[in-house]
């Protein structure tokens, strides 16, 4: 059973801070802290946007959804709230964060960075695109590669009570099923220092549910939807895995720098090729992974969400879709890619 965790106010938040060292790690949590004060300060209970006239009715449709989904994660996928998403919050800007992923040029090894209660992550975060490009910018002259990413939601693991955000709310049923029950298997099972299994977990999770929402609802075309999307998701994911196994090999081998370097760039152009063939088989537009240069950092974000997938969905299968059995026999895993 998950232990309800106490509140954080922002003046502990602060107090945190305040007992940080140096400047460059207050500077961090401070925009941090004002990061997560706009979305405390901002939001607003959902009954009193409801009964607002002047609220738009597409935006309350979307609530309505919402509050209909956390509670469907409550009852039937064992999914707690902890108190989130029962608020709105418009931060008026299309994007919540922006998230770095770093890595050598030659190794899959993320750097990682330690945060206080939610132990080792393989990623950073800001509020602000231009902090996260700063970072960036010197992460690239110590020789790392880098990935930037925008996110429009996370979970704060039930220490605030998190709103639904104008940067998801009107996404697509389906899209905002999943987001929800994504973020409240967070606050049903995390484990400190392993960002894999916890984010393929909510992944699992979240597609599962998504699955029993569309069922339940009788959404039978957009179910069938849904599906088609999570069958090329795993094509494509076929294809990252391969290259990042081709490239951990390659990057612990002895051949010369050189020779690695001109190898690495025939498997990522390669990875490129076949990614955008399936997606003009599919008839579809080129996808974001192929919008920015495919680095380490990059292949890194991705696998992070991915990797674990197969062996989490096989024990879900194993158990006919039990969700309790899953959360109950989680495997002990480590990084998806060897250790470079």
């Amino acid at each position: 059973m998950l232990l309800r965790r106490p509140r954080l106010t922002f003046g502990l938040l602060i107090l945190l801070i305040a007992t940080l060292s140096s400047c460059q790690t207050i500077a961090y949590y401070t925009q941090a802290a004002r990061g997560q004060a706009q979305i405390i300060f901002t939001k607003k209970p959902i009954p009193e946007i409801l009964a607002n006239p002047s609220s738009p009715p597409q935006l309350k449709s979307q609530l309505r959804l919402a509050r209909e989904l956390v509670a469907f994660a409550e009852t039937e996928l064992g999914l707690p709230s902890s108190g989130s998403y029962a608020h709105y919050a418009d931060l008026k800007r299309p994007h919540l964060s922006y998230i770095v992923y770093a890595a050598p040029e030659l190794s899959l090894e993320p750097k990682t960075w330690t945060y206080p209660i939610i132990g080792k992550q393989d990623y950073r975060g800001f509020f602000k695109r231009k902090d996260a490009e700063k970072l960036i910018a010197k992460l690239q002259s110590q020789g790392y590669e880098t990935y930037l990413g925008a996110t429009n939601a996370y979970s704060t693991l039930g220490w605030f009570d998190d709103p639904i955000l104008n940067t998801f709310v009107n996404y697509p049923e389906a899209d905002l099923a999943e987001l929800i029950f994504h973020e409240l298997t967070h606050h049903r099972y995390y484990k400190s220092g392993n960002t894999d299994l916890n984010e393929a977990l909510a992944e699992v999770v979240a597609r599962e549910g998504t699955r029993r929402w569309l069922k339940s609802k009788n959404k039978h075309t957009a179910l069938a939807n849904y599906e088609l999307r999570l069958k090329r998701r795993s094509l494509i994911r076929s294809q990252i895995t391969s290259t990042t196994e081709a490239l951990a090999e390659l990057y612990q081998s002895d051949l010369p720098t050189p020779q690695k370097r001109n190898r690495k760039s025939l498997l990522i152009n390669q990875l490129r090729t076949n990614i955008s063939t399936l997606y003009q088989g599919w008839q579809q537009r080129s996808p974001n992974f192929l919008s920015s240069p495919t680095t380490n950092a990059r292949l890194i974000a991705f696998t992070t969400y991915e990797a674990h997938i197969p062996t989490l969905e096989k024990i879900l299968t194993d158990s006919n879709h039990n969700l309790e059995t899953l959360f109950n026999n989680l495997p002990e895993v480590s990084n998806p890619v060897p250790n470079q």
